[in-house]
């Protein structure tokens, strides 16, 4: 039995609750709680040492492709003098460090770049500050802030909301269906075992809302099946686009279309931990010491951001996304360009990472756009597949 502080938290807010919590506000707190949550302590999550290791970890190669696709959307904008980039959970910043960057090889994007970044962990917030000082980006031209309201005070944010892995760590409403109907997935501490357990629920008015809104019944499941159903991430999603006056949203993550979603490939959902790089199908075994997520249902996510007056324009694979944006053609250029084997043979095993299926190559790419004319070309990292009919 774990002596993690988070535990005397959740046992006492269960008890507060009657004894139970919704799988929900326990993910909640074992991952967002100020002081103990996973994503707020002072530990290593990201990297070899951490649990997990997300793209920009692996390569620049990441950042700079993705930076072109923000010139791009610049372009589309009549390169307005002054560009918002707003990243959201910037990890410990390699990403902001790799585009700010890369961004000085444009002339007139350079000066017009206004990044930011929205992150609520202040041991995060130091790594990043870290990151952009090692990497020689002078931290004061970066503004953090710990929501994107608290951002948006003076005027709305004209330029692209960018969020890679995000999503997926946002808290979910865990859905059972039953030959009773749907139920909602509540954790209770089972004293005898010293461990938590979970039950079966009436479902609560923010998981039948959600449902409802997004034509979700016990009818077209089948009992035995499950789902998350991510209500904080719909919502945010509809600020986030509202919050945007003119320019773009753009997320990487792991999931899928709705209808990939909900079948009996997935019949036992998505939640999964991440534990010092292993997988563990258990949420509930180390509470507040390893990672939490649930693939995000990028259809939802679509409509969320459309109701905030967003339109749909891209949605591709990973794989995809960065073979528009020229990755093969960085490595043949890279090929020529550095000598050292070794250093090669890591940036190769890297970006296959990136491309492969089974790897991060399935992650997918979403592009809403608002305020930005429609162009016969669709941009870079869509021009290969866009599967927007997938949606």
């Amino acid at each position: 039995m774990s002596h993690h502080p988070i535990h005397e938290i959740l046992r006492t807010t269960a008890e507060q609750n009657g004894g139970a919590l919704l799988f929900r506000d326990f993910m909640d707190l074992c991952l967002h709680h100020p002081q103990h949550g996973y994503y707020n302590a002072q530990k290593a999550r990201i990297g070899r040492s951490g649990d997990f290791v997300t793209a920009p970890e692996l390569t620049s190669l990441f950042g700079e492709l993705i930076t072109l696709q923000l010139v791009e959307i610049w372009g589309r904008m009549g390169a307005p003098s002054r560009f918002d980039v707003v990243e959201m959970g910037a990890g410990v910043g390699r990403m902001a460090a790799d585009i700010l960057r890369t961004a000085r090889l444009f002339t007139g994007f350079k000066e017009a770049i206004r990044y930011a970044i929205v992150d609520s962990s202040p041991d995060f917030r130091q790594r990043q500050h870290e990151t952009l000082a090692q990497a020689g980006i002078e931290t004061d031209s970066v503004r953090w802030g710990a929501s994107l309201l608290e951002l948006t005070v003076e005027a709305p944010i004209d330029g692209v909301i960018l969020g890679n892995e995000f999503l997926d760590a946002l808290p979910v409403h865990g859905a059972a269906v039953t030959d009773q109907g749907l139920r909602e997935i509540v954790v209770t501490w089972d004293a005898h075992k010293g461990a938590w357990r979970e039950q079966l629920e009436h479902p609560s008015a923010a998981l039948a809302g959600y449902c409802e809104q997004h034509n979700i019944t016990a009818e077209t499941l089948q009992p035995g099946w499950r789902f998350e159903a991510h209500v904080a991430a719909d919502g945010w999603m509809r600020q986030a686009a509202n919050t945007l006056g003119q320019g773009a949203l753009l997320f990487i993550d792991y999931g899928e279309a709705a209808r990939e979603m909900r079948c009996a490939g997935r019949a036992g959902g998505t939640l999964m931990g991440h534990y010092r790089h292993k997988r563990v199908d258990d949420p509930l075994k180390y509470p507040g010491e390893m990672d939490i997520t649930a693939h995000v249902d990028f259809s939802a996510m679509a409509r969320a951001a459309e109701a905030g007056g967003a339109v749909r324009t891209g949605f591709t694979t990973q794989s995809w996304f960065l073979m528009g944006l020229g990755i093969l053609e960085r490595l043949e250029q890279m090929q020529r360009m550095v000598p050292d084997a070794a250093q090669l043979g890591a940036i190769k095993q890297a970006a296959s990472r990136l491309l492969m299926p089974g790897a991060m190559g399935d992650f997918k790419a979403l592009l809403l756009t608002k305020g930005i004319a429609p162009s016969n070309e669709p941009l870079a990292g869509f021009r290969l597949n866009n599967r927007l009919n997938a949606l």
